[in-house]
């Protein structure tokens, strides 16, 4: 396996976009790239895939991670990847700071900043942050994205803490000194100016990770062949009605925050695969993120059955298991509305500053 230091100067080059349409009972599903590991055998010319792409974004989407943003501890650096047909492309790379103390997030007041796969899901203005902190909102600089930390991986683990952000200074020294925050990723005013072009509040997520490296194109599509198919084959199991297939997708240490532990959750499963309808899933905007403990699938789903009618964003948590084999850990889902309006980047956040 080739790696390469995320901070190595590497040329990148255009991409090609495939899908997988994988057949099912009432239609069809798109993995965009699920079909990766043939394009890696035999590249046709100079638009195929880059000889190396980051270890942490195995895909990208339009809707739910448009733009991704990579933290690394190690050399305190931010870096900005934008989706080119399902391939994360570099833009650009900010220097930041981290955590007074090295080490990843665990506890309340330990002022480190935790290493995951986290979403940001929210800003605060100035202004905001005046109303909120008084006197000594100035430290926030220009404004702050909040993420969702902990999330359903760190809270399982029972880390503790909370309000990590990304927000500038109103003192850009403070950069230049790497290790100088409470937990929070911070930026230099005018570059958070600039990062928040590609910011998508709940759409833009933020990946924190100690060392970020690059893969050899041939080992990073195994890795992303790897996880879509357990994806790809819970999917079609759900559309079919496959009971054993579905729940085989599912590790023994699941728990849903509704339901429950696995048994529970197996259970009721089971009841809503035996009624006698079979309701319509599809599925879109599939984008695949890593880090070394789990990776995270965003996906729409599109529900439709006699009794329910939504549309929403599924998060999946997989994790190895002994056998390497990746296993659903935990879930999520959003109710969203149906949108066909595209992002571009612009400045949304700092309009009146």
């Amino acid at each position: 396996m080739k790696m390469f230091k995320l901070g190595q100067r590497l040329a990148w080059n255009p991409t090609v976009r495939t899908s997988l349409c994988v057949a099912i009972g009432l239609g069809f599903f798109s993995l965009t790239l699920a079909r990766a590991d043939e394009i890696l055998t035999e590249p046709q010319s100079a638009t195929s895939l880059p000889d190396f792409l980051p270890a942490n974004i195995l895909q990208m989407d339009s809707k739910f991670a448009h733009h991704i943003l990579i933290v690394e501890k190690q050399s305190h650096k931010l870096h900005v990847f934008e989706n080119e047909s399902g391939i994360p492309k570099l833009l650009k790379t900010y220097s930041i700071a981290t955590g007074k103390f090295k080490g990843n997030k665990s506890s309340d007041g330990d002022h480190k900043t935790p290493e995951g796969i986290y979403d940001l899901n929210g800003f605060l203005s100035q202004e905001d942050l005046q109303k909120k902190f008084g006197g000594q909102a100035k430290i926030y600089g220009a404004g702050a994205f909040p993420t969702n930390y902990p999330n359903l991986i760190d809270e399982r683990a029972g880390k503790k803490g909370g309000g990590i952000w990304l927000h500038s200074t109103d003192d850009d020294s403070r950069i230049s000194k790497e290790l100088d925050s409470r937990g929070c990723v911070v930026a230099q005013n005018a570059d958070l100016h600039e990062i928040s072009q590609y910011i998508e509040v709940e759409h833009t997520p933020i990946i924190i990770t100690q060392d970020a490296s690059f893969l050899s194109r041939g080992t990073w599509a195994q890795n992303r062949k790897d996880i879509l198919s357990v994806v790809s084959k819970w999917m079609k199991a759900w559309q079919e009605k496959d009971f054993t297939g579905y729940i085989d997708a599912y590790d023994p240490q699941f728990h849903d925050k509704t339901r429950g532990g696995y048994s529970a959750y197996r259970a009721y499963k089971q009841s809503v695969f035996a009624r006698a309808d079979k309701p319509s899933i599809l599925f879109d905007f599939i984008s695949v993120l890593s880090s070394p403990e789990y990776a995270v699938v965003y996906f729409q789903q599109d529900y439709r059955s006699s009794a329910i009618n939504d549309l929403g964003k599924k998060t999946l948590f997989l994790k190895k298991v002994n056998t390497y084999d990746w296993k659903i850990v935990g879930e999520l889902w959003d109710k969203i509305e149906p949108t066909n309006v595209g992002f571009n980047p612009s400045q949304r956040f700092f309009k009146s500053q």
